[in-house]
This record gives C-alpha cells, structure tokens and sequence, in this order.
C-alpha cells in the first residue's frame, strides 16, 4: 500500500506545483498573496481565515493592510491546491478605467457571481450583452419622479405605522436591541410597497387572498441560505434532516408566492388595460413584458429572477446601509446635531418631506453615503476579461498591466473605499468628504453603465427615513459599563461581514432613543 501511496502522493504533489506555475505565468506574475485555497472556491469560502486561507471575509480582516497596506494598486491572488488565480483591484483609478469602459470593451460578468441569483431564473444582475440590455430595457423606465414620490409616500405611513406598533409613540425613550431589525423591516415593506404594490403593514404580512404571512421570513431565509442552495444537490433535501426540509419548503414558498403574484398581477393587467399606464410600481411593469410579443418581452422564469433580484437589492443591501448610518450617528453627536439642524430648517414640523426638501439636505447624505464608503452593501465586483486589456497603475510604481483574455478581475468595494490614497483617514467617519461630490464620483453604487439603478431608490428611502427619525427623536448608543464611545465603535463597528448575499456591520447595534421636545 506504502509503494502506491507515495508515487501517487508525489505525482499528485507535482502536478499541483506545475499549475501553481502555470497560474503564476497566467497573471504575468504580478505580486500578491499564494494562499492555499482560492477566496472564492468552496473551501476558501468555508475555512475560516488563516495563514494558509484567507476566507471570504479577508478584505474585512485584513482591511487595514490590504494590497501590501495600500502600496499597490493591483495584486493577484494565486491559490495552491484549489481554485483558479484572479487579479484583485483596490484603486478608484483602475476601476474607473475597466468599468468606465464597459460598455466598449465588453467585460462579463463571470458565472459565479449571478449563480445565485440565476436561481431564481435570468435576470439584470446576472446577464451580459444584448440580454442584459433587454433587462435594462423592460425595468429602467419604472425608476421615475413617480416611483420616488411614491417611496417617500409610503416611507412617511411605514414610519407612522411602525411608531404605533412598536409602541414608540407613547413613549419619550426607547431602547432598541439591535437597531438593523428595524431598517429590515422598513426595507422589506417599502419594496413590497413600491416595487411590487403589495401593502403590507408593519404589524402583519396578510392581504387579500395572496398567502403572503411568511413572505419577510422567507425571503430572509432564502437570502441566507442561497450558498447553501449552490452546493446542496438537490436529492439531499430527502434526507431526514430537519434544517435541509426548512429550506426546501421556504424556497418552494416563495416560488409559489412569486408565481401566484405574477398571475393575479397579469389577470388584473388583461382586466385593465390602462393600469400599466397608472401604475407606479416596477413589479407591474415585469409582468406586462412577460406578455410582450418581440424583442422586450420577458419569460415569467425572468420575472421571477428579476423580481428576486430587486427585491435582494432593494431590501437587504439599504437595510444594513441605514442601520450603520444610524448607529454612526448615535455615536458621533456633533454630525446627528448637524443633521437635525438641517432637516428642521427644510421640513417643518408635521409635514411630510418631499423630493425638493430631500435635495436640500446634503449633509444628511453625506452620512448615509460615509456609511455606505464604510460598510459597501456589495463589497465587490467581477468580470472576466473578453480579451487583452490594458490598465495603468500608479503604485508601486507607474506601469501598464496587460491582464490577459478570460482573466477575472475583482474589483474589491470595500478596500476601494478604504484606500488612504484616495479617503484619507479611511477609518474614520467624516461626512463632509462627500460635500460638492457629483453623484458620478459616488462609486458605491458601482461605477460605469452598469451600475445600481436603485441608487436614487435607497437614497430616497434612506434620506426619508431618517428625516423622520431625526426630527423626532435624539439618538444615543447604549453603553456597557464603562465604556466609552470609542469603545462602543470598536466593538460594535468593528464586527462585519457578510450578511445574507450582502455585507454589513454584524455587531449588535444597540441604541437609545430619547424624544426631541
């Protein structure tokens, strides 16, 4: 067995060291990190980090010293025994140049980062080329003046409506264990509202005869759960394992859910033929093109998957966004006390905001767009080369990089936004750094053609939201014994990570809230 065993390990060993090499050669040896497993390879993602693994959260570990502490614009990631090499970028500049270009150049999105969502059916996300303008086709003239109006709209019942039911109105302080409970819960009614027209309440799921009772659960479920869909084959969900059937039939409920929701939105659509017309909401929009004859039409396998995608993109990724801005607030009084100020002196007691008042409230944005630098929803992006492409680079020294066909490039989000080059002091929390910033040089969102179309949706929502809030109440942190402010941002800002398909602060966002007079 020995004689076997040690010719076999050794040829096994050698073909290992001959694709290291080859992989080496493939990314023209440009320096970073040799890890055993690949970041993005089923064993990189699931072994914690280490030496020898850097883990799926390293760009959060090591987000201090990161790219050689910032000194090179581009590295390589090139794994020993399993996965495939990759270039990773944390430069504005370099990202400005490939993304910027995308349209001409052509990049692709790579399989693996739409696989999730894919398996929901084709969608904007996930698509590339003429498909994916066919996507973009059908969904961007929903995101209008009237989707906006109609965000703050609902945003003002949801907040009314979640002060009666959480108790708060009576009351002149409320301590929140956990304040990102809150911005999910706002989040996901705010999408059901204006994304797909569906009213739901802060106190109950029900309405009409769609069984819509586990719909938040669910969907908190699935987004969890989607790594796990990937690598599961399907017959294990036969397996007398309790958590594998909990999955299974959540995942087969919100399928139901969205079917029966496409049906009944298209029986109203025959019944109406001017609803379309009156609607204001992009889940209307989907099902009508699902009935398109021609080049803009949408199978209902599609308006399923875009439908999962914006209720993903729409829901989880501002949820954590507003939470981290709050918190940050509650820790730093002097730029909450500037806020406040602001929103008081737009909108007046009592009144609803409307888009004019919100475009007058730039610091306001500022500390939502600092919290977005700071904690990116999507910490990173990938596409695959479609041929030799050429990038500058400045540091460590200025070169121009050839990045060969069929090579992946990720540009890493959240290093980006934590780059001393570019944001100094990237730790600290300083608004005023997006002061006089065109929206164009907001990268958070993406950068190029194919950035987030909900930018001015989660910015409308957001900036809504916490208008209200301020106005309303004081905001404090809750402290342990003891501890300082600092303290409390260390612990509590310094834990994050991946959440669901997205990524955020995971530490327990625990604050006070104290009524203004």
């Amino acid at each position: 067995m020995t004689n076997i065993f040690i010719p076999a390990f050794c040829v096994f060993i050698a073909y290992k060291a001959a694709r290291f090499i080859k992989n080496l050669r493939e990314v023209r040896y440009v320096p970073g990190y040799r890890s055993m497993f690949s970041p993005l390879s089923l064993l990189g993602a699931v072994l914690p980090y280490s030496w020898f693994n850097y883990g799926r959260n390293w760009y959060w570990i090591m987000k201090d010293t990161a790219f050689f502490k910032y000194t090179h614009d581009m590295i390589t990631i090139v794994p020993w025994v399993s996965g495939d090499p990759a270039y990773f970028t944390c430069s504005p500049e370099v990202t400005q140049q490939l993304l910027g270009n995308e349209g001409q150049v052509q990049l692709v999105r790579p399989p693996m980062l739409g696989s999730p969502l894919l398996l929901w059916g084709g969608n904007m996300f996930a698509s590339n080329g003429e498909m994916w303008k066919r996507h973009r086709r059908v969904v961007s003239p929903a995101f209008g003046t009237k989707l906006y109006a109609t965000v703050i709209q609902q945003t003002c019942f949801i907040y009314k409506d979640m002060m009666e039911t959480e108790g708060w109105s009576a009351k002149s302080s409320v301590d929140v264990d956990g304040f990102l409970r809150i911005t999910m819960r706002l989040a996901f009614l705010v999408i059901s509202r204006c994304g797909f027209g569906i009213s739901l309440s802060w106190s109950s799921d029900e309405k009409g005869d769609l069984n819509t009772a586990k719909v938040n659960d669910a969907l908190a479920m699935v987004t969890e759960t989607v790594l796990l869909r990937l690598m599961i084959p399907n017959w294990a969900y036969k397996l007398p394992i309790k958590r594998l059937h909990e999955i299974d039939e959540t995942w087969k409920f919100l399928a139901v859910f969205m079917r029966d929701s496409i049906k009944s939105r298209a029986q109203m659509l025959s019944g109406d033929p001017e609803l379309l017309s009156k609607s204001d909401d992009v889940f209307t929009r989907l099902v009508s093109a699902s009935d398109n004859v021609g080049k803009y039409n949408l199978s209902e396998e599609e308006v399923i998957g875009n439908t999962f995608l914006l209720m993903f993109a729409g829901y989880e990724t501002t949820a954590l966004v507003l939470a981290a801005t709050i918190t940050f607030l509650a820790i730093h009084q002097d730029e909450q006390e500037k806020a406040y100020r602001e929103i008081t002196s737009v909108i007046k007691g009592g009144l609803e905001p409307t888009l004019e008042d919100l475009s007058k409230l730039p610091h306001t944005l500022a500390c939502f767009n600092e919290a977005l630098r700071m904690y990116p929803a999507s910490p990173m992006t990938m596409r695959t080369m479609p041929q030799d492409v050429t990038v500058k680079v400045k540091r460590p020294a200025e070169e121009t990089i050839v990045i060969k066909k069929d090579s992946l490039v990720i540009f890493n989000t959240v290093c980006t936004h934590r780059n001393p080059n570019f944001f100094p002091e990237p730790s600290k929390f300083k608004p005023s750094r997006w002061y006089d910033v065109s929206e164009h040089d907001i990268t958070m969102f993406g950068s190029g053609p194919r950035s987030c179309i909900g930018r001015k949706f989660g910015h409308t929502e957001a900036l809504t939201f916490l208008s209200l809030l301020l106005r309303d109440w004081h905001l404090d942190v809750s402290l342990r014994a003891g501890e300082t402010r600092e303290q409390f941002k260390e612990r509590v800002m310094g834990d994050a990570g991946p959440i669901g398909m997205s990524f955020g602060v995971t530490g327990p966002m625990n604050l006070r809230l104290t009524r203004r007079p």
